[in-house]
């Protein structure tokens, strides 16, 4: 399948660091940051069977009852450069766990390895309990690098869909991976019998967000560059969008620029059940609409960050089963939905839950009384169903146009 082009995505010839250069004008944002504070797991919650507990200025992770174990952030980071130490003490096998997510209580997402033997696969990443698979295994170089039962220098860099690790100061992988764009750092205990003790300490990480050259679509006050199609009820309350059925018919919120290759990212929160969407290169005419909708559902069914082809097909590709288990039915969510010719993927906090090549052929129509989807362009668009009952929240609505060198 052919890969989409992920924004700000590194061209391989060129060094990663000097990329971060480009996050140098917003000063301080982009700072490293202390993860741990040397003196207790303030930051931090313990998953699974380890033991946990910090001496003398380091954390200790250790074997608990047997299952694996980790000690997670409770913050999740998109774009990262993580800098740790770690000395492996024990027999057991460790990690590094980010962009994961914890599900039905297991840890899924990549992990750089800590294996304490000194052809082991330390500096290697492997994806867990997803693909169960090495993503990337360890340079010979990166090999030689390490040094078992001492201290070790551990950077990961993750920017758009490039991932980058290093071992004391020797890059060990250089690969490129999409699965999640999102997700927790954590630091991992392996199960088993065999005893585990891994020490971490000077754990720093500059977050870089979603990377540079996004453009806001929302400016937080009111509804410039937008335009209002249906009766709907729509305000601004506290830097967000807020739409309420009123009339009880469809209702849409709907940019004034058009969009053709691209990628929108959006929080979202349902405050009552009726249905909702984030649509995109879409046309419309009153509350009559033709395009491509990212489903937001309240209800049980819970089909966020699928895709509905209204015009057209109807749905065309549901999300995942893994990703619908991170939706937060009361809280606030991200989702992120990328267009790239024919090729769709949405995730939903951070997971993807759809990939989807669209084998229909495309129309170039702009506008028109029988436009047939799927689009080339249009607008972005938010939704409110017909029926009443809905009312949605959104913010830090952000889309970023993808350059002719990009694609």
């Amino acid at each position: 399948m052919r890969r989409i082009p992920w924004p700000g995505r590194l061209v391989t010839m060129v060094p990663f660091l000097v990329l971060l250069n480009a996050f140098a004008d917003d000063g301080e944002k982009y700072q490293m940051t202390p993860l741990f504070n040397g003196k207790d797991l303030s930051g931090w919650k313990e998953v699974g069977g380890g033991k946990w507990h910090v001496e003398e200025g380091t954390i200790v992770g250790e074997t608990g009852d047997g299952r694996y174990g980790w000690l997670v952030t409770e913050k999740s980071y998109a774009d990262f450069v993580l800098k740790l130490k770690f000395k492996a003490e024990g027999q057991g096998n460790s990690g590094v766990q980010f962009r994961s997510h914890v599900i039905d209580g297991e840890m899924q997402g990549l992990q750089a390895d800590v294996d304490p033997e000194p052809t082991g696969h330390t500096g290697s990443v492997w994806d867990e309990h997803r693909r169960n698979r090495w993503m990337a295994e360890c340079s010979e170089e990166g090999k030689k690098a390490y040094k078992p039962g001492e201290w070790n220098d551990y950077n990961i860099h993750a920017l758009g869909d490039r991932i980058i690790v290093h071992i004391n100061g020797v890059k060990t992988v250089d690969f490129h991976d999409d699965m999640a764009v999102k997700g927790i750092i954590a630091l991992q205990v392996h199960s088993g019998q065999i005893p585990v003790k891994v020490r971490w300490k000077n754990i720093e990480v500059i977050n870089l967000g979603y990377g540079a050259d996004w453009k806001p679509l929302f400016n937080g006050k009111d509804f410039a560059g937008w335009k209002e199609h249906g009766k709907e009820k729509w305000s601004v309350e506290d830097g967000a969008i807020v739409g309420e059925s009123g009339a009880g018919g469809y209702g849409y919120m709907a940019t004034m620029e058009t969009y053709t290759d691209f990628v929108v990212r959006i929080a979202f929160k349902c405050d009552a059940e009726g249905n909702s969407g984030l649509f995109f290169r879409s046309l419309l005419k009153d509350t009559d609409i033709v395009g491509i909708q990212a489903e937001i559902d309240p209800t049980p069914s819970n089909l966020n960050a699928g895709l509905y082809e209204s015009g057209g097909r109807a749905w065309i590709a549901k999300p995942s089963e893994d990703a619908r288990k991170l939706c937060r039915l009361d809280d606030w969510n991200e989702m992120l939905v990328k267009a790239v010719g024919n090729h769709y993927v949405t995730y939903l906090n951070g997971l993807k839950a759809v990939d989807l090549v669209d084998t229909q052929p495309m129309s170039d129509a702009v506008r028109g009384d029988t436009p047939k989807p799927p689009l080339r362009q249009g607008v972005i668009a938010l939704q409110l169903h017909s029926g009443g009952g809905a009312k949605v929240r959104w913010k830090d609505l952000y889309v970023k146009v993808l350059s002719a060198t990009e694609k």
